[in-house]
């Protein structure tokens, strides 16, 4: 497999100069998708992959989400990135599928979005056209977003939910969770930062003992990530939890996706798909504007993929 890609090096930019950079890898399509793998355990056997977007500047330098998201979201830019990275990570899990039904891709979606008439349309139009999918695609918020839902992110979650789409949980702080709450939300996944799980300082502060909390979610349809997971000895404390999924370092890095029918980018253990990148607009993705078609570029693809 090739060597993980280097974390993505902090900038020292002013506000005005991030705006123009984000602006600028919008309208050139320079946000990239990265995938790291969830896999279950003890078996380490690829289940989901999460979608982490990356910018490339106009110098080629990376940017995490972290370092660009905010100032996204007070240019009001965000709403085109989170529908940019909507249609590149359905045309990956449409690739993925070819090799493999069992799979499912995480995708971010910010606050901002949730609460934009405009930008939350044009985003539920093609999760419409694609609900096809819905089983397999799965959006993440935020749990501040979650605690903050006002009446219209409240309405258009539901919207998302009728459509038979499934949400995770991610950015959790604490675990003061309502579990028939969010089940009732639609929430299907709850990502907690393994460091989070096995603070014992935790179970003093919240109704639910961390080593309690994946039977109580399960409970209520709702399974219990562990995430950031970066050595050995927490995989066997959180065995003991009775975690079943996990992700991180340990297992795999956040890689781009390259070329394609080159080899996957996000690889673990037991997992080999085909990768998928070339997400231009010729890519077999329906749209409200654009029924799927076999363009060369999409028949190129399936070549490289190799047989359904």
């Amino acid at each position: 497999p090739p060597p993980p890609a280097a974390p993505p090096q902090p900038i020292s930019r002013s506000q005005a100069q991030l705006v123009g950079a984000i602006r600028h890898a919008i309208d050139e399509n320079r946000l990239d998708i990265y995938l790291q793998p969830m896999v279950t355990l003890p078996q380490r056997k690829v289940r989901y992959y999460e979608a982490v977007t990356r910018l490339r500047d106009e110098r080629d330098q990376v940017l995490a989400a972290d370092d660009f998201i905010e100032a996204a979201e007070s240019a009001g830019l965000i709403g085109r990135i989170d529908h940019m990275v909507m249609l590149r990570c359905v045309q990956v899990l449409r690739r993925l599928m070819i090799r493999s039904k069992d799979v499912g891709v995480f995708c971010n979606v910010s606050a901002a979005t949730l609460a934009s008439p405009a930008h939350f349309t044009q985003c539920l139009d093609f999760l419409e056209a694609n609900r096809a999918l819905a089983p397999s695609f799965v959006l993440e918020f935020k749990q501040a977003t979650f605690r903050n839902l006002g009446p219209v992110e409240s309405e258009n979650l539901a919207a998302l939910s009728q459509r038979g789409y499934r949400f995770s949980i991610d950015h959790v702080s604490d675990l003061r969770l309502e579990p028939r709450e969010l089940a009732d939300r639609g929430v299907r996944f709850i990502k907690v930062p393994a460091a989070l799980l096995l603070d014992t300082r935790q179970s003093a502060t919240s109704d639910i003992h961390p080593s309690d909390l994946s039977d109580l979610l399960g409970r209520f349809g709702i399974d219990l990530i562990a995430e950031r997971i970066e050595g050995e000895r927490s995989v066997v404390d959180l065995l003991d939890y009775d975690v079943r999924f996990g992700q991180g370092f340990l297992f795999a890095p956040p890689r781009p996706l390259r070329p394609e029918g080159a080899s996957a980018t996000a690889e673990a253990p037991q997992a080999n798909p085909q990768d998928l990148n070339g997400a231009g607009p010729s890519a077999p993705v329906t749209s409200p504007t654009a029924p799927p078609r076999a363009t060369g570029s999409a028949a190129l693809a399936r070549r490289a993929l190799g047989p359904n």
